[in-house]
């Protein structure tokens, strides 16, 4: 008897156990999702979501870019509000009044957030060394050095001038060889642009037929290509699997040409000739080292050196030319303005030299149309993320530690209660009555704003302005025949860019 009693007792313990095992499953989901999911007390609204998945599927729903539907839903919920755009993660706060942007970003408030962590760029590389994406003290220091060495290789000087002005030559040339055929624009701009910052990092510029430049262009837009980015940052894992082979060969490439290029000026440095902003570097790190807070001359300083390098290579190059490319998808869907950019070039400079900066002031039409495109397109619709550091009240809202801070930018510049029309391409809206000078506008922004604001807007907008002159005082930039004008749809990569952009630039 006692034998036929054990095994239905047997399975009766082992339902139970299974039973409790499953509750136990359950109740880990259970708190998981409520974790995740649970909305923190006095946060700002914010539109309602999916579990597990957040407001991601309205977004996909959508078929608009993510800065517009975050505009969209400000106008809604207000200046701050709270998403969740990644499923399977926490809400964050995004921030789209210029005031409240401005207050986030003073120094008054850095101890309440800082750069936030990329996941899927924590799984890639140590962010040491980074202009972009270090945070706290140590980004502090390398701000400045950044501001310095800028200053100390010209930016905002006749050098600078000079050194644009010559590429602006070449870059000239290369148009003139298409001999008014229709081509695409997109990489002879990336080149001009990138021979810029390669001097400015590097000490030399490249050939725009030099197949290392070809390369370093080619992986950096694969890189900075926006799509499974969503999942890699869901699941940093994922970036070592076959699903991103390509971004990592490409950002191997990035990484190992920079190395090799900051071991080369380790091998040639001089103390009393640095001559460009690795050498300025080296000569900071050595300092800091005989000061006892140094990280030594070998391996090192390479891996102190390179990431920083890299960003200043790909945001140099990526940001100008996005711009740029922009400026001229706008004239050829309105020719006019074109042409009263042309004719001011030729009131104040004329065909017998090249612009200069000193003609900038007294040419308000070109720098109302450049700072158009820019509200309307900027390179970089959002911030850099950021995270909170500590728990704080904004605008009555409680706002928790380690919540991410998304800064939308676009949405400030699009504004209708700050913008009359955002949403038509208005130049004057830059210009006082009498169409003679330049209207600052606060909300104009495309640059960031407060501490961590764009380390090299005084070089972009040189380039910008030099470039942009050069061209339509020898080209007028014409659609090929029976092409429609540009729908200035954008795609978003690391930065805003328009699409591929085939013209015809006839000489003038």
């Amino acid at each position: 008897m006692a034998g036929q009693n054990s095994a239905p007792n047997f399975l009766s313990f082992a339902q139970s156990v299974l039973n409790l095992q499953s509750a136990a499953i359950f109740l880990l989901i259970f708190l998981v999702v409520l974790k995740l999911f649970r909305r923190p007390k006095n946060l700002p609204p914010g539109p309602r979501q999916w579990p597990v998945l957040g407001n991601f599927p309205a977004l996909v729903r959508s078929g608009k870019h993510l800065h517009e539907v975050l505009a969209e839903w400000a106008r809604k919920y207000g200046g701050v509000m709270s998403v969740h755009l990644t499923p399977a993660r926490g809400p964050s706060v995004v921030v789209s009044d210029i005031g409240i942007a401005k207050e986030l970003l003073s120094r008054q408030w850095e101890r309440h957030i800082d750069r936030a962590t990329i996941p899927l760029m924590e799984a890639a590389i140590d962010i040491r060394g980074s202009f972009l994406f270090g945070a706290g003290e140590p980004a502090k220091e390398l701000r400045r050095f950044g501001l310095s060495a800028f200053r100390k290789l010209g930016v905002g000087k006749k050098s600078l001038e000079y050194r644009i002005n010559e590429e602006a030559r070449y870059l000239v040339e290369r148009i003139e060889a298409e001999k008014n055929r229709p081509f695409d624009l997109n990489l002879p701009i990336h080149n001009a642009v990138s021979n810029i910052i390669c001097s400015i990092s590097f000490g030399s510029r490249f050939d725009y037929d030099d197949p290392k430049l070809k390369k370093l262009l080619e992986s950096l837009e694969v890189f900075s290509k926006m799509g499974i980015e969503i999942l890699g940052n869901t699941f940093p894992f994922l970036y070592h699997t076959p699903l991103f082979a390509r971004k990592r060969e490409c950002f191997n490439f990035l990484r190992d040409t920079v190395i090799q290029i900051i071991q080369d000026h380790q091998s040639s440095y001089d103390e009393n000739d640095l001559r460009d902003i690795i050498d300025m570097r080296i000569a900071d790190i050595k300092e800091k080292e005989q000061q006892g807070s140094g990280v030594g001359t070998g391996p090192g300083l390479t891996e102190e050196i390179w990431l920083g390098i890299l960003d200043l290579f790909g945001a140099g190059t990526d940001t100008t030319s996005s711009t740029l490319l922009w400026l001229i998808s706008f004239v050829l869907k309105y020719p006019e303005v074109q042409e009263k950019i042309q004719q001011e070039i030729y009131e104040v400079v004329g065909s017998d030299r090249q612009p200069s900066c000193e003609d900038r002031p007294s040419m308000p039409y070109t720098n109302a149309v450049i700072n158009e495109v820019q509200r309307m397109r900027p390179a970089g619709v959002f911030t850099l993320p950021y995270v909170t550091t500590e728990e704080f009240e904004l605008r009555g809202y409680t706002i928790p530690k380690g919540i991410g801070v998304i800064i939308n930018l676009w949405a400030m510049m699009n504004d209708p209660k700050v913008w009359d029309r955002p949403e038509e391409f208005i130049p004057r809206r830059f210009l006082s009555k009498d169409g003679k000078k330049m209207i600052q506008h606060e909300a104009f922004v495309p640059f960031s704003t407060g501490r961590r604001s764009c380390l090299g807007e005084g070089l972009a907008k040189t380039e910008v302005f030099l470039f942009a002159t050069n061209l339509f005082q020898r080209f007028t930039f014409k659609l090929p025949p029976g092409a429609p004008p540009p729908a200035l749809k954008g795609i978003c990569r690391f930065t805003f860019d328009p699409d591929m952009l085939t013209v015809c630039a006839v000489k003038r």
